[in-house]
Protein backbone atom coordinates (compact mmCIF):
# COMPACT_ATOMS: atom_id res chain seq x y z
CA UNK A 1 0.00 0.00 0.00
CA UNK A 2 2.76 2.46 0.93
CA UNK A 3 4.55 1.71 -2.33
CA UNK A 4 1.42 2.56 -4.34
CA UNK A 5 1.04 5.84 -2.46
CA UNK A 6 4.65 6.76 -3.22
CA UNK A 7 4.12 5.82 -6.85
CA UNK A 8 1.08 8.09 -7.12
CA UNK A 9 2.92 11.03 -5.58
CA UNK A 10 6.28 10.76 -7.30
CA UNK A 11 5.61 9.16 -10.67
CA UNK A 12 2.18 10.41 -11.66
CA UNK A 13 0.14 11.61 -14.65
CA UNK A 14 0.47 15.28 -15.52
CA UNK A 15 -2.79 17.22 -15.03
CA UNK A 16 -4.96 14.13 -14.92
CA UNK A 17 -4.42 12.10 -18.07
CA UNK A 18 -2.42 13.62 -20.89
CA UNK A 19 -2.04 11.48 -24.00
CA UNK A 20 1.04 10.93 -26.11
CA UNK A 21 1.22 11.55 -29.83
CA UNK A 22 -0.12 8.69 -31.97
CA UNK A 23 2.44 6.09 -33.03
CA UNK A 24 1.84 4.21 -36.27
CA UNK A 25 3.08 0.65 -35.80
CA UNK A 26 3.27 -1.99 -38.51
CA UNK A 27 0.09 -3.47 -37.03
CA UNK A 28 -1.81 -0.24 -36.42
CA UNK A 29 -1.85 3.12 -34.57
CA UNK A 30 -1.53 3.38 -30.76
CA UNK A 31 -1.61 6.17 -28.20
CA UNK A 32 -0.17 6.09 -24.69
CA UNK A 33 -0.14 8.39 -21.68
CA UNK A 34 2.20 11.01 -20.23
CA UNK A 35 3.64 10.82 -16.70
CA UNK A 36 6.49 12.63 -15.02
CA UNK A 37 9.31 11.99 -12.56
CA UNK A 38 11.22 14.88 -11.01
CA UNK A 39 9.76 17.20 -13.68
CA UNK A 40 10.93 14.92 -16.51
CA UNK A 41 8.16 13.87 -18.88
CA UNK A 42 7.89 10.11 -19.42
CA UNK A 43 5.70 8.48 -22.08
CA UNK A 44 4.17 5.14 -21.19
CA UNK A 45 2.69 2.81 -23.79
CA UNK A 46 1.10 -0.01 -21.82
CA UNK A 47 -0.54 -3.19 -23.02
CA UNK A 48 0.63 -3.22 -26.66
CA UNK A 49 -0.33 -6.57 -28.24
CA UNK A 50 2.69 -8.28 -29.79
CA UNK A 51 0.86 -11.51 -30.65
CA UNK A 52 -2.64 -12.82 -31.20
CA UNK A 53 -4.41 -13.96 -28.03
CA UNK A 54 -3.13 -17.53 -27.48
CA UNK A 55 -6.57 -19.03 -26.99
CA UNK A 56 -8.64 -21.81 -28.58
CA UNK A 57 -6.57 -23.37 -31.38
CA UNK A 58 -3.61 -21.13 -30.51
CA UNK A 59 -3.37 -22.53 -26.98
CA UNK A 60 -0.22 -24.66 -26.61
CA UNK A 61 1.05 -23.35 -29.95
CA UNK A 62 3.83 -20.97 -30.94
CA UNK A 63 2.85 -17.27 -30.85
CA UNK A 64 1.45 -15.64 -33.97
CA UNK A 65 1.74 -11.98 -34.96
CA UNK A 66 -1.37 -9.94 -34.13
CA UNK A 67 -4.01 -9.06 -36.69
CA UNK A 68 -3.71 -5.44 -37.88
CA UNK A 69 -6.15 -2.79 -36.72
CA UNK A 70 -7.17 0.58 -38.18
CA UNK A 71 -8.54 2.71 -35.34
CA UNK A 72 -6.24 4.25 -32.73
CA UNK A 73 -5.70 1.71 -29.94
CA UNK A 74 -5.49 3.22 -26.46
CA UNK A 75 -2.52 1.73 -24.60
CA UNK A 76 -2.73 3.48 -21.23
CA UNK A 77 -3.20 0.43 -18.97
CA UNK A 78 -1.15 -2.73 -18.48
CA UNK A 79 -2.55 -5.77 -20.20
CA UNK A 80 -3.59 -8.71 -18.03
CA UNK A 81 -0.88 -10.99 -16.70
CA UNK A 82 -0.68 -14.53 -18.03
CA UNK A 83 -2.62 -17.17 -16.12
CA UNK A 84 -0.88 -18.27 -12.94
CA UNK A 85 -1.68 -19.80 -9.56
CA UNK A 86 -2.32 -17.45 -6.65
CA UNK A 87 -2.23 -14.35 -8.83
CA UNK A 88 -3.25 -12.12 -5.90
CA UNK A 89 -3.99 -8.58 -7.05
CA UNK A 90 -2.80 -9.24 -10.59
CA UNK A 91 -5.49 -9.21 -13.26
CA UNK A 92 -4.80 -12.41 -15.22
CA UNK A 93 -6.09 -13.87 -18.47
CA UNK A 94 -5.12 -16.37 -21.13
CA UNK A 95 -5.17 -13.37 -23.49
CA UNK A 96 -1.95 -11.93 -22.08
CA UNK A 97 0.70 -11.40 -24.75
CA UNK A 98 1.31 -7.69 -24.28
CA UNK A 99 4.38 -5.53 -23.88
CA UNK A 100 5.02 -2.09 -22.38
CA UNK A 101 7.32 0.75 -23.40
CA UNK A 102 8.68 3.57 -21.22
CA UNK A 103 10.58 6.47 -22.83
CA UNK A 104 11.35 10.08 -21.97
CA UNK A 105 9.30 12.72 -23.73
CA UNK A 106 12.43 14.33 -25.16
CA UNK A 107 13.75 11.09 -26.66
CA UNK A 108 10.36 10.25 -28.18
CA UNK A 109 9.95 13.70 -29.70
CA UNK A 110 13.43 13.51 -31.24
CA UNK A 111 13.16 9.91 -32.42
CA UNK A 112 14.00 10.83 -36.01
CA UNK A 113 17.51 11.97 -35.06
CA UNK A 114 18.10 10.68 -31.51
CA UNK A 115 18.04 6.97 -30.72
CA UNK A 116 18.74 5.70 -27.22
CA UNK A 117 19.72 2.28 -25.84
CA UNK A 118 16.88 -0.17 -25.21
CA UNK A 119 16.61 -2.39 -22.12
CA UNK A 120 14.29 -5.37 -22.62
CA UNK A 121 13.14 -6.73 -19.24
CA UNK A 122 12.16 -10.40 -18.80
CA UNK A 123 10.46 -10.96 -15.45
CA UNK A 124 11.12 -13.86 -13.09
CA UNK A 125 8.82 -16.04 -11.05
CA UNK A 126 10.02 -19.58 -11.64
CA UNK A 127 8.35 -19.73 -15.09
CA UNK A 128 5.17 -20.03 -13.02
CA UNK A 129 4.15 -16.54 -11.88
CA UNK A 130 4.90 -12.88 -12.57
CA UNK A 131 4.25 -10.26 -15.21
CA UNK A 132 5.83 -7.32 -17.01
CA UNK A 133 3.99 -4.83 -14.80
CA UNK A 134 6.35 -2.07 -13.63
CA UNK A 135 4.50 0.55 -11.60
CA UNK A 136 7.28 3.09 -11.37
CA UNK A 137 10.80 3.16 -12.70
CA UNK A 138 13.29 6.02 -12.25
CA UNK A 139 15.69 4.25 -14.65
CA UNK A 140 14.10 5.84 -17.72
CA UNK A 141 13.95 9.51 -16.68
CA UNK A 142 17.27 9.50 -14.79
CA UNK A 143 19.31 7.83 -17.52
CA UNK A 144 17.31 8.45 -20.70
CA UNK A 145 17.01 4.85 -21.85
CA UNK A 146 14.05 3.11 -23.45
CA UNK A 147 12.62 0.34 -21.26
CA UNK A 148 10.49 -2.53 -22.56
CA UNK A 149 8.77 -5.15 -20.41
CA UNK A 150 6.53 -8.02 -21.47
CA UNK A 151 4.27 -10.84 -20.42
CA UNK A 152 4.98 -14.36 -21.65
CA UNK A 153 3.06 -17.57 -21.10
CA UNK A 154 3.83 -19.32 -17.84
CA UNK A 155 3.58 -22.71 -16.11
CA UNK A 156 1.76 -25.34 -18.20
CA UNK A 157 0.43 -22.74 -20.64
CA UNK A 158 3.97 -21.75 -21.58
CA UNK A 159 6.14 -24.78 -20.89
CA UNK A 160 4.09 -27.96 -21.06
CA UNK A 161 5.80 -30.67 -23.12
CA UNK A 162 4.45 -34.14 -23.83
CA UNK A 163 7.49 -35.44 -25.70
CA UNK A 164 7.29 -37.68 -28.74
CA UNK A 165 3.81 -38.95 -27.85
CA UNK A 166 2.27 -35.57 -28.71
CA UNK A 167 4.63 -33.73 -31.06
CA UNK A 168 2.00 -31.14 -32.05
CA UNK A 169 2.62 -29.32 -28.75
CA UNK A 170 5.98 -27.53 -29.16
CA UNK A 171 8.41 -27.03 -26.28
CA UNK A 172 9.63 -23.71 -24.90
CA UNK A 173 6.45 -21.84 -25.85
CA UNK A 174 7.09 -19.14 -23.24
CA UNK A 175 10.61 -18.55 -24.58
CA UNK A 176 9.17 -18.33 -28.08
CA UNK A 177 6.79 -15.63 -26.79
CA UNK A 178 9.82 -13.68 -25.60
CA UNK A 179 11.44 -14.20 -29.00
CA UNK A 180 8.44 -12.78 -30.87
CA UNK A 181 8.42 -9.77 -28.54
CA UNK A 182 12.13 -9.25 -29.26
CA UNK A 183 11.37 -9.32 -32.99
CA UNK A 184 8.57 -6.78 -32.42
CA UNK A 185 11.04 -4.49 -30.66
CA UNK A 186 13.57 -4.87 -33.46
CA UNK A 187 10.93 -3.80 -36.00
CA UNK A 188 9.15 -1.04 -34.07
CA UNK A 189 11.27 0.47 -31.30
CA UNK A 190 12.82 3.11 -33.55
CA UNK A 191 9.40 4.80 -33.70
CA UNK A 192 9.72 5.45 -29.96
CA UNK A 193 13.30 6.73 -30.04
CA UNK A 194 14.94 3.39 -29.26
CA UNK A 195 17.93 2.03 -31.14
CA UNK A 196 17.12 -1.42 -32.57
CA UNK A 197 20.84 -2.08 -32.86
CA UNK A 198 21.48 -1.36 -29.18
CA UNK A 199 19.12 -3.70 -27.32
CA UNK A 200 20.13 -5.17 -23.96
CA UNK A 201 18.04 -8.07 -22.67
CA UNK A 202 18.03 -8.41 -18.90
CA UNK A 203 16.19 -10.48 -16.35
CA UNK A 204 16.25 -11.88 -12.84
CA UNK A 205 15.70 -15.43 -11.60
CA UNK A 206 13.67 -17.24 -14.30
CA UNK A 207 14.08 -14.08 -16.36
CA UNK A 208 17.84 -14.51 -16.08
CA UNK A 209 17.52 -18.17 -17.07
CA UNK A 210 15.58 -16.92 -20.10
CA UNK A 211 18.34 -14.47 -20.98
CA UNK A 212 20.90 -17.29 -20.89
CA UNK A 213 18.69 -19.33 -23.20
CA UNK A 214 18.49 -16.47 -25.72
CA UNK A 215 22.28 -16.16 -25.59
CA UNK A 216 22.54 -19.75 -26.82
CA UNK A 217 19.53 -19.79 -29.15
CA UNK A 218 20.24 -19.54 -32.88
CA UNK A 219 16.76 -18.04 -33.31
CA UNK A 220 17.58 -15.01 -31.13
CA UNK A 221 20.83 -14.16 -32.86
CA UNK A 222 21.00 -10.57 -34.09
CA UNK A 223 18.06 -9.33 -32.00
CA UNK A 224 20.12 -7.96 -29.09
CA UNK A 225 23.63 -6.67 -28.50
CA UNK A 226 24.11 -7.07 -24.75
CA UNK A 227 22.74 -9.15 -21.89
CA UNK A 228 22.43 -8.82 -18.11
CA UNK A 229 21.83 -11.97 -16.07
CA UNK A 230 20.73 -11.60 -12.45
CA UNK A 231 20.81 -14.87 -10.48
CA UNK A 232 20.11 -17.72 -12.84
CA UNK A 233 21.10 -19.56 -16.03
CA UNK A 234 20.08 -22.72 -17.85
CA UNK A 235 22.75 -24.52 -15.82
CA UNK A 236 20.20 -24.65 -13.02
CA UNK A 237 19.04 -28.18 -12.27
CA UNK A 238 16.44 -29.37 -14.80
CA UNK A 239 15.38 -32.67 -16.30
CA UNK A 240 13.60 -33.00 -19.64
CA UNK A 241 12.21 -36.43 -18.71
CA UNK A 242 10.68 -35.01 -15.53
CA UNK A 243 9.09 -32.22 -17.58
CA UNK A 244 7.39 -34.80 -19.79
CA UNK A 245 6.21 -36.81 -16.77
CA UNK A 246 4.80 -33.70 -15.06
CA UNK A 247 3.04 -32.71 -18.28
CA UNK A 248 1.34 -36.09 -18.64
CA UNK A 249 0.48 -36.08 -14.94
CA UNK A 250 -1.36 -32.79 -15.48
CA UNK A 251 -3.14 -34.19 -18.52
CA UNK A 252 -4.30 -37.27 -16.63
CA UNK A 253 -5.81 -35.12 -13.87
CA UNK A 254 -8.11 -33.35 -16.35
CA UNK A 255 -11.29 -34.50 -18.04
CA UNK A 256 -9.19 -35.06 -21.17
CA UNK A 257 -7.47 -38.11 -19.69
CA UNK A 258 -9.52 -40.54 -21.80
CA UNK A 259 -9.49 -38.47 -24.99
CA UNK A 260 -8.05 -39.89 -28.20
CA UNK A 261 -6.89 -36.44 -29.35
CA UNK A 262 -4.68 -34.88 -26.68
CA UNK A 263 -4.16 -31.48 -28.30
CA UNK A 264 -7.72 -30.91 -29.46
CA UNK A 265 -9.17 -31.81 -26.07
CA UNK A 266 -6.65 -29.70 -24.12
CA UNK A 267 -7.35 -26.70 -26.37
CA UNK A 268 -11.07 -26.95 -25.59
CA UNK A 269 -10.69 -27.32 -21.83
CA UNK A 270 -11.69 -24.40 -19.60
CA UNK A 271 -8.45 -22.61 -18.73
CA UNK A 272 -9.16 -22.93 -15.01
CA UNK A 273 -9.26 -26.71 -15.25
CA UNK A 274 -5.67 -26.66 -16.50
CA UNK A 275 -4.61 -24.06 -13.96
CA UNK A 276 -6.21 -25.95 -11.07
CA UNK A 277 -4.27 -29.13 -11.92
CA UNK A 278 -0.77 -27.83 -12.54
CA UNK A 279 2.00 -29.22 -10.35
CA UNK A 280 2.85 -27.16 -7.26
CA UNK A 281 6.57 -27.87 -7.71
CA UNK A 282 8.61 -24.77 -8.48
CA UNK A 283 10.03 -25.09 -12.02
CA UNK A 284 7.77 -28.08 -12.76
CA UNK A 285 7.29 -26.52 -16.20
CA UNK A 286 10.47 -25.05 -17.55
CA UNK A 287 12.76 -24.91 -20.57
CA UNK A 288 13.66 -27.93 -22.67
CA UNK A 289 16.92 -28.54 -24.49
CA UNK A 290 16.89 -30.16 -27.91
CA UNK A 291 14.43 -28.17 -30.03
CA UNK A 292 14.90 -25.44 -32.65
CA UNK A 293 15.03 -22.72 -30.02
CA UNK A 294 17.57 -24.38 -27.71
CA UNK A 295 19.26 -27.17 -29.66
CA UNK A 296 22.25 -27.81 -27.36
CA UNK A 297 23.11 -28.08 -23.70
CA UNK A 298 25.28 -25.09 -22.73
CA UNK A 299 28.41 -27.19 -22.24
CA UNK A 300 28.17 -28.49 -25.80
CA UNK A 301 27.30 -25.07 -27.21
CA UNK A 302 30.34 -23.52 -25.55
CA UNK A 303 32.70 -26.37 -26.41
CA UNK A 304 31.78 -26.39 -30.10
CA UNK A 305 31.12 -22.68 -30.61
CA UNK A 306 27.38 -23.00 -31.23
CA UNK A 307 26.54 -19.55 -29.87
CA UNK A 308 26.86 -15.86 -30.74
CA UNK A 309 30.19 -14.77 -29.26
CA UNK A 310 29.71 -11.07 -30.01
CA UNK A 311 27.45 -10.33 -27.02
CA UNK A 312 28.70 -8.29 -24.04
CA UNK A 313 27.50 -9.73 -20.73
CA UNK A 314 27.06 -8.46 -17.17
CA UNK A 315 26.06 -11.19 -14.74
CA UNK A 316 25.99 -11.84 -11.04
CA UNK A 317 24.26 -13.06 -7.91
CA UNK A 318 23.23 -11.97 -4.44
CA UNK A 319 25.23 -13.43 -1.57
CA UNK A 320 22.51 -15.68 -0.10
CA UNK A 321 20.56 -16.39 -3.27
CA UNK A 322 19.10 -19.71 -2.17
CA UNK A 323 18.16 -18.93 1.43
CA UNK A 324 14.45 -18.20 0.94
CA UNK A 325 13.97 -21.45 -0.99
CA UNK A 326 15.35 -23.74 1.73
CA UNK A 327 11.91 -24.90 2.82
CA UNK A 328 12.49 -27.48 0.08
CA UNK A 329 14.97 -29.10 2.50
CA UNK A 330 12.76 -28.88 5.57
CA UNK A 331 9.62 -26.68 5.65
CA UNK A 332 9.76 -26.26 9.42
CA UNK A 333 13.46 -25.89 10.22
CA UNK A 334 13.98 -23.40 7.39
CA UNK A 335 10.75 -21.45 7.84
CA UNK A 336 12.02 -17.86 7.87
CA UNK A 337 8.91 -16.65 9.73
CA UNK A 338 10.00 -18.55 12.84
CA UNK A 339 12.87 -18.15 15.27
CA UNK A 340 15.69 -20.38 13.99
CA UNK A 341 16.86 -23.28 16.14
CA UNK A 342 20.40 -24.63 16.19
CA UNK A 343 21.23 -27.48 13.83
CA UNK A 344 23.48 -30.32 14.93
CA UNK A 345 26.21 -31.90 12.82
CA UNK A 346 24.09 -35.03 12.37
CA UNK A 347 21.02 -33.02 11.35
CA UNK A 348 23.09 -30.95 8.95
CA UNK A 349 24.41 -34.13 7.32
CA UNK A 350 20.84 -35.38 6.85
CA UNK A 351 19.86 -32.09 5.21
CA UNK A 352 22.94 -32.18 3.00
CA UNK A 353 21.67 -35.53 1.65
CA UNK A 354 18.57 -33.68 0.46
CA UNK A 355 20.72 -31.36 -1.66
CA UNK A 356 23.28 -33.81 -3.01
CA UNK A 357 23.26 -37.48 -3.90
CA UNK A 358 23.91 -39.64 -0.82
CA UNK A 359 26.98 -41.26 -2.41
CA UNK A 360 28.65 -37.85 -2.63
CA UNK A 361 27.63 -36.52 0.77
CA UNK A 362 30.96 -37.33 2.45
CA UNK A 363 32.72 -35.09 -0.04
CA UNK A 364 30.29 -32.21 0.40
CA UNK A 365 30.21 -32.60 4.19
CA UNK A 366 33.96 -32.11 4.29
CA UNK A 367 33.73 -29.29 1.75
CA UNK A 368 31.09 -27.28 3.60
CA UNK A 369 31.23 -28.41 7.25
CA UNK A 370 34.77 -29.59 7.88
CA UNK A 371 35.45 -31.77 10.97
CA UNK A 372 32.55 -32.69 13.25
CA UNK A 373 34.13 -30.91 16.21
CA UNK A 374 34.61 -27.56 14.48
CA UNK A 375 31.50 -26.09 16.17
CA UNK A 376 30.43 -24.59 12.85
CA UNK A 377 27.33 -22.55 12.03
CA UNK A 378 25.69 -25.42 10.15
CA UNK A 379 22.62 -23.42 9.13
CA UNK A 380 24.88 -20.90 7.43
CA UNK A 381 26.95 -23.64 5.78
CA UNK A 382 23.81 -25.40 4.51
CA UNK A 383 22.57 -22.12 3.08
CA UNK A 384 25.86 -21.67 1.28
CA UNK A 385 25.73 -25.20 -0.14
CA UNK A 386 22.14 -24.72 -1.31
CA UNK A 387 22.85 -21.28 -2.80
CA UNK A 388 25.95 -22.59 -4.58
CA UNK A 389 23.98 -25.45 -6.13
CA UNK A 390 20.90 -23.48 -7.19
CA UNK A 391 22.04 -19.98 -8.19
CA UNK A 392 25.62 -18.94 -7.42
CA UNK A 393 27.57 -21.55 -9.35
CA UNK A 394 25.11 -21.95 -12.26
CA UNK A 395 25.42 -18.21 -12.85
CA UNK A 396 29.17 -17.77 -12.43
CA UNK A 397 30.06 -20.95 -14.36
CA UNK A 398 27.92 -19.83 -17.28
CA UNK A 399 29.85 -16.55 -17.31
CA UNK A 400 33.22 -18.27 -17.02
CA UNK A 401 32.48 -20.70 -19.83
CA UNK A 402 31.09 -17.97 -22.05
CA UNK A 403 34.16 -15.83 -21.41
CA UNK A 404 36.62 -18.67 -22.04
CA UNK A 405 34.90 -19.52 -25.34
CA UNK A 406 34.95 -16.02 -26.82
CA UNK A 407 38.42 -15.85 -28.31
CA UNK A 408 40.09 -12.50 -28.95
CA UNK A 409 37.30 -10.98 -31.07
CA UNK A 410 34.32 -11.79 -28.85
CA UNK A 411 32.32 -9.75 -26.36
CA UNK A 412 33.23 -8.82 -22.81
CA UNK A 413 31.95 -10.49 -19.63
CA UNK A 414 31.69 -8.70 -16.28
CA UNK A 415 30.61 -10.25 -12.95
CA UNK A 416 29.15 -8.76 -9.78
CA UNK A 417 28.46 -10.00 -6.24
CA UNK A 418 25.61 -8.21 -4.44
CA UNK A 419 25.98 -8.26 -0.64
CA UNK A 420 24.00 -5.23 0.58
CA UNK A 421 20.71 -5.95 2.33
CA UNK A 422 18.08 -3.17 2.60
CA UNK A 423 18.39 -1.30 5.88
CA UNK A 424 14.68 -1.63 6.64
CA UNK A 425 14.50 -5.35 5.87
CA UNK A 426 13.13 -7.46 8.72
CA UNK A 427 13.98 -10.96 7.53
CA UNK A 428 15.94 -13.19 9.98
CA UNK A 429 19.70 -12.66 10.00
CA UNK A 430 20.42 -16.14 8.61
CA UNK A 431 18.43 -15.33 5.44
CA UNK A 432 21.06 -12.73 4.58
CA UNK A 433 20.98 -10.87 1.27
CA UNK A 434 18.29 -12.98 -0.32
CA UNK A 435 17.10 -13.80 -3.82
CA UNK A 436 15.36 -10.92 -5.60
CA UNK A 437 16.34 -8.18 -3.16
CA UNK A 438 18.60 -6.65 -5.81
CA UNK A 439 15.54 -5.78 -7.93
CA UNK A 440 14.63 -2.99 -5.50
CA UNK A 441 18.00 -1.40 -6.28
CA UNK A 442 18.03 -2.06 -10.03
CA UNK A 443 14.61 -0.49 -10.56
CA UNK A 444 15.17 2.39 -8.16
CA UNK A 445 12.36 1.45 -5.78
CA UNK A 446 14.36 2.86 -2.87
CA UNK A 447 14.41 6.24 -4.61
CA UNK A 448 10.61 6.36 -4.53
CA UNK A 449 10.55 6.22 -0.74
CA UNK A 450 11.31 9.63 0.84
CA UNK A 451 12.25 7.94 4.14
CA UNK A 452 14.61 5.47 2.48
CA UNK A 453 18.00 5.02 4.17
CA UNK A 454 20.73 7.05 2.46
CA UNK A 455 22.84 3.91 2.07
CA UNK A 456 20.13 2.13 0.08
CA UNK A 457 19.38 5.17 -2.06
CA UNK A 458 23.08 5.53 -2.80
CA UNK A 459 23.45 1.93 -3.96
CA UNK A 460 20.29 2.17 -6.02
CA UNK A 461 21.63 5.21 -7.86
CA UNK A 462 24.94 3.45 -8.47
CA UNK A 463 23.30 0.27 -9.78
CA UNK A 464 21.01 2.27 -12.06
CA UNK A 465 24.14 3.95 -13.43
CA UNK A 466 25.96 0.63 -13.88
CA UNK A 467 23.07 -1.10 -15.66
CA UNK A 468 22.34 1.78 -18.04
CA UNK A 469 26.02 2.57 -18.70
CA UNK A 470 26.57 -1.05 -19.63
CA UNK A 471 23.52 -1.00 -21.90
CA UNK A 472 24.90 2.02 -23.72
CA UNK A 473 28.61 1.22 -23.86
CA UNK A 474 28.98 -2.54 -23.45
CA UNK A 475 31.31 -2.08 -20.50
CA UNK A 476 31.04 -1.05 -16.87
CA UNK A 477 31.95 2.33 -15.35
CA UNK A 478 34.65 2.90 -12.77
CA UNK A 479 33.59 1.80 -9.29
CA UNK A 480 35.08 4.51 -7.16
CA UNK A 481 38.73 4.39 -8.17
CA UNK A 482 38.60 0.73 -9.18
CA UNK A 483 38.47 -0.41 -12.78
CA UNK A 484 36.00 -3.27 -13.20
CA UNK A 485 37.97 -6.05 -14.86
CA UNK A 486 36.36 -8.58 -17.17
CA UNK A 487 36.17 -12.27 -16.33
CA UNK A 488 38.65 -12.80 -19.14
CA UNK A 489 41.18 -10.63 -17.27
CA UNK A 490 40.47 -11.66 -13.69
CA UNK A 491 38.22 -14.32 -12.22
CA UNK A 492 36.65 -11.82 -9.84
CA UNK A 493 33.32 -10.09 -9.28
CA UNK A 494 32.71 -6.48 -8.28
CA UNK A 495 31.06 -6.27 -4.85
CA UNK A 496 27.84 -4.25 -4.88
CA UNK A 497 27.72 -2.82 -1.39
CA UNK A 498 28.24 0.83 -0.46
CA UNK A 499 30.36 -0.20 2.53
CA UNK A 500 32.69 -2.22 0.28
CA UNK A 501 32.64 0.05 -2.75
CA UNK A 502 35.44 -0.75 -5.16
CA UNK A 503 36.29 -4.12 -3.59
CA UNK A 504 36.11 -7.40 -5.47
CA UNK A 505 35.25 -11.01 -4.66
CA UNK A 506 37.39 -13.84 -6.03
CA UNK A 507 36.84 -16.79 -3.69
CA UNK A 508 33.24 -17.56 -4.66
CA UNK A 509 34.00 -17.58 -8.39
CA UNK A 510 37.14 -19.69 -8.00
CA UNK A 511 35.22 -22.08 -5.76
CA UNK A 512 32.49 -22.52 -8.39
CA UNK A 513 35.00 -23.03 -11.18
CA UNK A 514 36.71 -25.78 -9.20
CA UNK A 515 33.71 -27.52 -7.65
CA UNK A 516 30.94 -27.12 -10.23
CA UNK A 517 31.74 -30.26 -12.26
CA UNK A 518 31.14 -32.44 -9.19
CA UNK A 519 28.29 -30.32 -7.81
CA UNK A 520 26.40 -30.46 -11.12
CA UNK A 521 26.69 -34.25 -11.28
CA UNK A 522 25.26 -34.75 -7.80
CA UNK A 523 22.50 -32.17 -7.30
CA UNK A 524 19.22 -33.90 -6.48
CA UNK A 525 17.10 -30.99 -5.29
CA UNK A 526 15.39 -28.11 -7.04
CA UNK A 527 13.76 -25.03 -5.56
CA UNK A 528 11.14 -24.99 -2.86
CA UNK A 529 8.54 -22.38 -1.88
CA UNK A 530 9.95 -18.87 -1.64
CA UNK A 531 8.95 -15.34 -0.80
CA UNK A 532 6.15 -13.72 -2.76
CA UNK A 533 7.29 -14.12 -6.35
CA UNK A 534 6.82 -10.40 -7.05
CA UNK A 535 10.34 -9.77 -5.76
CA UNK A 536 11.72 -11.46 -8.85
Amino acid sequence: MNFLIVFCLIFSPIHGLNLTPIVNLTSGPIQGKVTEYESIGVYQFLGIPYAKPPVDKLRFQLPVEPDPWTGVKSVIDFGPACLQPNNGLLRASEDCLYLNIFVTESTFNNSSNKQRPVLFWIHGGGFTTGSGLILANPMVPLHDVVLVSLNYRLNAFGFIHFGADEPRVPSNIGLQDQLLALKWVHENIQKFGGDPNSVTIFGASAGSVSVSAHLLSPLSKGLFKRAILESGTIYQNHNDDTLVLDSWELYNKTSCSKSKDVLECMQKLPANEILDNISDKVLAYSFKVGDDFLPYEPSKAFAEGFFDNSIDILLGVVKNDGSVFMKAIDPIVFDYSKVPESISYQQATTYLKRIFDSESVDYFRELYFGPENNNSDFRSQLERAYSDATFICPTYVFGLQYASSLGTQGGKVYAYYHTQKPTTDHMPEWIGTYHGVDMFYVFGIHLLNPSCAQKDAALSREMLKIWTYFAEHGETPMIGKTRWKTLQESKSAMILNIDDWGKTERERIEFCQKEWPYISQNIIIGLGPSLDQTVS
